[in-house]
């Protein structure tokens, strides 16, 4: 499959400014597993015809934890080339479940299938650039230009009238302005005057990682990838018969790479990013950590376990008490790698056969890691919201969990115009991301004082 080498910004050839020799590492590439459609281009190689720029690039480093070479997007502040001394706090922003890796939907050990698959749904790391559309949003919230909430408004909707024109929304999509007031009117700054000043957000690395349907978890008997993956590189593609058939029905491959030690893989990846990164020099040592879903779980799970690591924490329709998920017929037929990572998966047979460790799944439970830490109340650091109409007990129940023991009110967001329905959904989270992005930037401020 042909990857193109148009780098740059404002059409220069600006790849030379942050190249890194060194082994197994490659940079400014498009994901190697994806032939360049509009949306990639746009975002990672702008053209100079283009309103609006972006400073997307895909980077790669090879995984010894998971003895596999993983890719992951990072998103520069703007004029990160222009003032070469500033330096910046990083969120990282954790993908949900990947679904379409159960084979329900693709249906076939076919490699050609399942790489073009990885590149039509833009699922684990690109979700958050492409479903949530987070560079768009982050960029018009670090604009110094929008000096009022109707500006920002405004901003958001002629950005994503031009990413519509690259392809960059769905024919099931809102439009541009219903997006830009599902973001502001509806939830930043909801049932107020838009002529009110609005402060940017402080500017920010975002870097967006690969952590499959990992869970963000270190599997509990140890085992790497599953099932092993021959092809070592980025694209999640697989060889002919590296697929494992997990069901007793037919056609319900799992994709291999879904399994493994995530949890110290992500420590290894901010590792990297501090000790070999090329931009490392330009980075603070203050971080985010948010997440959806999957991620909302790994994003609460870590940031507790970790608190030297991260100082600001988010989760959006997170697993917050995975206590809950006893189901194994449930998990066996939509959530497979749960099984996994949380206890033993016996593929080929009823789900009756295969085990929870619940000594693992409590070591791993955001609520009993938050209740053993002695937080009794919703700190400023943590932020965290779910939708009406999730459709799944296991988070709506997980985070009235969460609100009963740090004695809160609800954190459920209602239905809204343009927000999903407050469905398990990327128009719901998008709808909330100007809400997630001013938290973190808000603990980012806070604590920057005197650095």
């Amino acid at each position: 499959m042909k990857v193109s080498k148009r780098y740059g910004f404002l059409g220069l050839g600006l790849c030379s400014l942050f190249l890194f020799i060194g082994p197994r590492i490659a940079f400014c590439a498009h994901p190697s597993c994806c032939s360049e459609d509009a949306e990639f281009s746009y975002l990672l190689s702008p053209k100079p015809s283009q309103r609006f720029q972006y400073f997307v690039r895909y980077e790669t480093f090879f995984s010894t934890q998971l003895n596999k070479e993983k890719g992951f997007f990072i998103i520069l502040p703007e004029e990160f080339f222009q003032i070469p001394n500033i330096k910046y706090p990083v969120l990282f922003l954790l993908h949900g479940y990947n679904f379409h890796r159960t084979g329900i939907w693709w249906k076939t050990r076919s490699p050609e299938k399942a790489k073009r698959l990885l590149c039509e749904v833009k699922e684990e790391e690109y979700h958050w650039l492409f479903h949530e559309d987070i560079a768009v949003i982050a960029y018009a919230m670090m604009d110094s230009k929008n000096r009022t909430y109707r500006d920002l408004e405004k901003s958001l909707e002629v950005r994503f009238q031009e990413l519509s024109q690259y392809g960059g929304l769905t024919k099931g999509d809102y439009l541009p302005k219903e997006i830009a007031q599902s973001i502001v009117s509806h939830n930043l700054y909801p049932q107020r005057d838009l002529n009110d000043l609005f402060h940017p957000i402080q500017k920010m690395v975002i870097v967006l990682p690969d952590g499959d349907n990992g869970f963000y978890t270190d599997e509990n008997e140890g085992k790497n990838l599953f099932p092993e993956t021959k092809n070592q590189k980025a694209c999640d593609d697989f060889n002919t018969g590296e697929a494992l058939n997990y069901s007793i029905f037919p056609f319900f491959y799992m994709k291999p790479g879904a399994l493994g030690r995530h949890e110290s893989y992500f420590l290894e990846l901010l590792q990297y990013i501090e000790s070999q990164f090329p931009y490392r020099k330009r980075l603070l040592r203050r971080r985010g950590l948010g997440g959806i879903s999957m991620g909302g779980f790994g994003a609460i799970k870590l940031g507790v376990k970790y608190p030297h690591l991260f100082q600001s924490i988010s989760s959006q329709s997170g697993l917050l008490d995975i206590e809950l998920l006893q189901d194994k017929w449930m998990l066996k037929m939509v959530m497979p790698e749960f099984l996994e990572v949380f206890g033993h998966f016996e593929p080929y047979k009823l789900p009756s056969s295969s085990s929870l460790d619940t000594k693992h799944i409590q070591t791993n439970n955001p609520l009993v890691l938050v209740r053993e830490k002695g937080i009794n109340r919703l700190p400023e650091w943590l932020y965290f919201d779910y939708g009406l109409k999730e459709r799944f007990n296991g988070i709506t129940e997980g985070n009235k969990n969460f609100e009963r023991f740090l004695n809160e009110g609800s954190h459920q967001i209602p239905l809204q115009p343009f927000n999903g329905k407050s469905g398990h959904n990327y128009q719901f989270w998008r709808s909330r991301s100007g809400n997630i992005l001013k938290h973190h930037s808000d603990v980012f401020i806070h604590g920057l004082i005197g650095s």
